[in-house]
């Protein structure tokens, strides 16, 4: 859709080589995965020169990383001399006919199986045999953090799909060229440029920290202030949160899930317009109540939690691929039963959360981090704030997609899981919002539940304007009542009892992963999926 070359920078940053290092544990791997709904399926030779040509533009899917036999360089993405595209293309069946929830318990696989550290970071598969209303494949593609945050990944979803199903003519790209870089190689290069660029540089940062210093002591009391200012926001963003992790969310296993949920995206306008705030607050509004749900269906009542949202760096028109993100964190309300509240509080956490001085304190330490053993790193990860639940928002594509001669007609995203019980990711297509549910098996031990206790409070939003379909009477005492239910039911039937909305609702319910159904980003909100 657009033809604009990514631009990426060589070295590989300390941030997204901390991500790379959690590849060795499925606790810690930040891969990214998105699965977009085809309307047939697309002819592969077609999807092949599709992939061929935007890894001309989106570099990074040629490149690998290459670290030095010795710290005093840092790594570097290098364009493998090795790349072999049928590698990271692949093509695979579900056992017919193939359901939505089939096609996630793939996708959960593949996105749960670690990477080769050695070749570009990315695979990409047609997965056919699916029956779905209007869905006879799917394109599901993996790629890992290191490479892109989400809003680079929006840009290589922008290479890949036409605005057609007939493919446009493309102009020529070169191919880019090959290094045969090991680690010797690097680090001989890394000698190198140490003696003749960086001890030349010390005399210029000598000056500048002269100059650092003639500011504190022409302007002491200005200086010390934002010396103050930053260690302070450094110990809120780093220290112990005020808000405890929930007593059900505690345990880590290995096991994952993926779960979907989607609503039109006009009805969340609506919504957010009719409480005075953005898509995004009634996004994390919703997380707040149906996580609320949740803890009361299981009996365990709980006020806050602690959720992080990662916040774009870039600034407007900004080209750039990689990762350009910093962390905000907030504490949900889960027990604020006014949804104007509810909002009110995220909204004054948000914007708290994004002027920190500090916001970008990961990005600063992280140098220091990299240089740690795994043992280290891990007791430092238990010290930190904990988090409970991340969530994202992209802001998607507003027009019809189409790759290799077939229609996109439904795009669900997924963010990675490091160490944390859940994941939720929102992006919109087309005027519908898709939202992505990744989790913990062991935190999350009814996962179903917590999707209902989700589209529970998302269509309890949403009909506030009338929008979709709520649980009749009053907003909390019904609400507690319904999971509650389903989740006696399913203690003693081992199955989930469906939940009935009252109401007239000419908007679909949101997509039930068992039975199809028809169906700006705001500070704070950024987008870590594809």
């Amino acid at each position: 859709m657009t033809e604009s070359q990514t631009r990426f920078k060589d070295e590989v940053d300390a941030l997204e080589l901390l991500m790379l290092r959690g590849e060795s544990s499925i606790k810690t791997r930040s891969s990214m995965l998105s699965i977009a709904l085809l309307d047939e399926v697309p002819d592969f030779t077609e999807l092949r020169e599709t992939f061929e040509y935007a890894s001309r533009q989106f570099i990074r899917l040629r490149q690998h990383i290459v670290a030095p036999a010795v710290a005093i360089t840092p790594p570097r993405w290098v364009v493998d001399p090795d790349f072999n595209l049928d590698y990271h293309l692949r093509r695979i069946s579900l056992a017919t006919p193939g359901q939505l929830r089939d096609l996630l318990d793939s996708a959960g696989q593949i996105l749960a199986t670690p990477m080769d550290t050695q070749r570009p970071l990315w695979e990409a598969y047609v997965i056919e045999g699916l029956h779905e209303a209007g869905a006879k494949a799917a394109l599901v593609m993996k790629m890992h953090h290191a490479v892109s945050d989400g809003m680079g990944g929006l840009m290589l979803l922008r290479l890949l799909f036409n605005s057609s199903r007939e493919p446009s003519a493309r102009p020529a790209v070169p191919t880019p060229i090959p290094q045969d870089m090991d680690a010797i190689t690097l680090t001989r290069r890394g000698l190198n440029r140490a003696i003749a660029v960086t001890l030349p540089a010390l005399g210029q940062t000598l000056r500048q920290g002269i100059a650092a210093g003639k500011g504190i002591l022409q302007h002491p009391r200005e200086r010390l202030e934002e010396l103050r200012q930053q260690w302070q926001s450094a110990k809120r963003i780093l220290g112990n949160n005020s808000s405890p992790v929930s007593p059900l969310l505690k345990r880590r296993s290995q096991g994952r899930r993926l779960d979907v949920l989607e609503y039109p995206l006009a009805d969340l306008k609506l919504c957010a317009n009719a409480l005075g705030s953005t898509i995004n607050d009634v996004y994390i509004a919703a997380i707040a109540g149906g996580l609320g749900r949740y803890h009361e269906a299981l009996h365990c009542p709980h006020t806050q939690l602690p959720l992080a949202m990662p916040v774009d760096l870039r600034s407007a028109n900004d080209g750039d691929g990689g990762n350009h993100f910093a962390a905000a964190r907030i504490n949900l309300p889960l027990n604020e039963a006014d949804p104007t509240r509810r909002i009110a509080s995220i909204q004054k956490q948000v914007r708290a959360a994004i002027a920190e001085p500090a916001i970008n304190i990961m990005s600063r330490i992280a140098p220091l981090l990299v240089h740690l053993p795994d043992t280290a790193l891990n007791e430092m990860a238990e010290l930190a704030s904990p988090v409970d639940v991340q969530a994202s928002n992209v802001p998607g594509l507003k027009e019809t997609a189409y790759i290799a001669g077939s229609k996109v007609v439904k795009m669900y995203p997924f963010g990675p899981l490091p160490g944390i019980p859940l994941m939720l990711v929102m992006i919109s297509h087309e005027g519908v919002c898709y939202i992505g549910s990744h989790c913990d098996t062991a935190a999350i031990r009814q996962p179903e539940l917590l999707r209902q206790c989700l589209d529970e409070e998302f269509s309890a939003l949403l009909a506030l304007t009338g929008g979709a379909s709520t649980v009749a009477g009053d907003h909390k005492t019904n609400r507690t009542k319904t999971v509650r239910a389903n989740a006696t039911a399913k203690a003693k039937t081992g199955k989930s009892k469906p939940t009935q909305a009252a109401g007239n609702s000419t908007v679909p319910k949101a997509t039930a992963i068992n039975e199809p159904a028809q169906t700006q980003k705001s500070p704070g909100a950024q987008g870590n999926p594809i």
